[in-house]
């Protein structure tokens, strides 16, 4: 990264993290990694988003569509971000930043607005080129928040596993446990049986624990779907934005205390 603007006079820690965000945004649209985004968007319109004879995408069809492009694209976004900002050039913003989560914190808010540029440009475009059926703009907000949550959830999950955040082991030992709780049959159903009844309580138990906080991400990716907020559904947007702020708050205070070592490829 080139040398940063100067920092806003007031010390005010705001306007010092808006004019980080931009001038990151800056860097990524010089540095041609938005061209990925543009491309991957505009043959997921093609392909699957564009209406063919007049007609018009339902509403749940587009937004399980969005959903699952939504996390791939953010995968490549979040990644190509933390890896702008993983570099020797990256110790020249650090030097301008007094609070060192700001940095941090400037890459991923860099990645969610390029990220809600992208989808509220898709959503533009098929309401204009044939609509969405069976919504409104109420029900195409009510399922845009939790696909959005959603997004931001990876993004802060991706923070959390960079080289920036947690150590080579740490990383490791994170990913098992998410592999772990992803797979009910992770050790297969065939091995777990022949386990001493135990055993096979002591690994259903930790994979019911650490599966609880997939909980909102898989609820909120149904709930976009769908858009029906009665009952309990309500409080799954909570339950995701509760989950973002403990990912990302787990994430730079991590990075806040450990001795920053950037990549010196890049």
């Amino acid at each position: 990264m080139p040398e940063p603007p100067p920092e806003a006079g007031g010390g005010n820690a705001l306007v010092r993290l808006l004019i980080f965000v931009q001038f990151t945004l800056t860097e990524y649209l010089r540095s041609g990694r938005i061209w990925i985004e543009v491309g991957a968007s505009a043959a997921c319109f093609v392909v699957f988003l564009r209406p063919l004879g007049g007609g018009s995408i339902q509403a749940d069809q587009f937004f399980l569509i969005m959903g699952l492009f939504m996390l791939g694209l953010a995968v490549y976004t979040m990644s190509s971000m933390l890896a702008l900002g993983d570099r020797p050039q990256g110790y020249v913003v650090l030097a301008h930043q007094p609070e060192r989560v700001s940095y941090l914190l400037g890459l991923f808010l860099s990645a969610i607005l390029i990220l809600t540029t992208v989808y509220t440009t898709l959503s533009l475009l098929t309401a204009l080129t044939g609509g969405l059926g069976g919504t409104d703009v109420r029900g195409w907000l009510l399922g845009s928040l939790p696909l959005l949550l959603n997004v931001a959830l990876l993004c802060a999950l991706l923070v959390l596993l960079s080289p920036l955040v947690l150590t080579t082991f740490w990383r490791l030992f994170v990913l098992s446990l998410i592999a772990l709780a992803f797979s009910s049959s992770f050790f297969g159903s065939a091995r777990i049986d022949s386990f001493d009844p135990l055993v096979q309580n002591i690994l259903r138990s930790v994979q019911t624990i650490l599966s609880w906080p997939l909980v909102p991400a898989f609820s909120g990716f149904a709930l976009a779907i769908s858009r029906e907020y009665s009952g309990a559904a309500v409080v799954i947007p909570i339950a995701q934005l509760a989950l973002l702020v403990a990912l990302l708050s787990l994430a730079l205070y991590t990075f806040g205390r450990r001795e920053v070592l950037l990549s010196s490829v890049g």
